[in-house]
């Protein structure tokens, strides 16, 4: 005679779900480990270019791309994923079919003096978050223009995370790091990232590395 088959108990239906609250927990846990390893990357990655350029400015005495020595990189800065085709590759101002303005230009100049790695610009310039990194010059407000780096498309927890680490407070519109509103217009006012509608929304933003606006 067959016998009938026995449920689960509630003690066992527990330990179930106490199990799956654990994988659950690791999975979220290791999302948040990777997500700080990025933008710790992000970060270091910026750190990193800035001190490339200062490099460059400290032997040369000028900025990477300011053609006409007036302070100022010649090309302005990017948010989109395009906007570098790696010509001119390499070269100093003067060089035949080097352009100044090109947003290449900056990334030429630095390979020709040895200071970065003789590859295509379209390769280093990349984010780990499929983004692109661009150095050139940021409008502010008023006709001003400073020296910047842009990094297109990143999230907006990533982005929120630079700008705390930077500027020390979140204002998307205020200090070092600001949102662009353009290709090269930095926000001008007190914004609290209002564009972040979910964290991985993406956005671009500016880095004024010489000193705030």
């Amino acid at each position: 005679m067959r016998k009938a088959e026995r449920g689960f108990t509630l003690v066992e239906l527990a330990i179930v779900l106490v199990i799956i609250g654990i994988i659950l927990g690791a999975i979220l846990k290791g999302q948040e480990v990777i997500k700080n390893a990025q933008i710790k990357r992000l970060l270091s990655d910026l750190r990193g270019l800035e001190a490339v350029v200062w490099t460059f400015r400290d032997r040369y005495g000028r900025m990477p791309a300011d053609c006409n020595s007036d302070g100022l990189i010649d090309p302005t800065t990017n948010n989109t994923t395009g906007g570098l085709d790696n010509n001119p590759d390499s070269g100093f101002c003067g060089d035949t079919g080097f352009t100044s303005t090109d947003r290449d230009a900056p990334w030429a100049e630095l390979k020709r003096a040895g200071i970065l790695p003789n590859s295509d610009n379209r390769k280093l310039s990349l984010t780990q978050f499929g983004g692109r990194f661009f150095i050139g010059r940021a409008y502010v407000n008023s006709g001003q223009y400073r020296n910047a780096i842009s990094i297109a498309n990143i999230p907006c927890f990533a982005a929120k995370a630079i700008d705390s680490s930077i500027d020390g407070a979140l204002d998307a519109g205020d200090g070092r790091i600001r949102e662009l509103t353009g290709a090269y217009s930095a926000r001008n006012s007190s914004d609290a990232w209002t564009n972040c509608t979910t964290e991985d929304t993406t956005v671009n933003i500016v880095y004024f590395f010489e000193k705030s606006p």
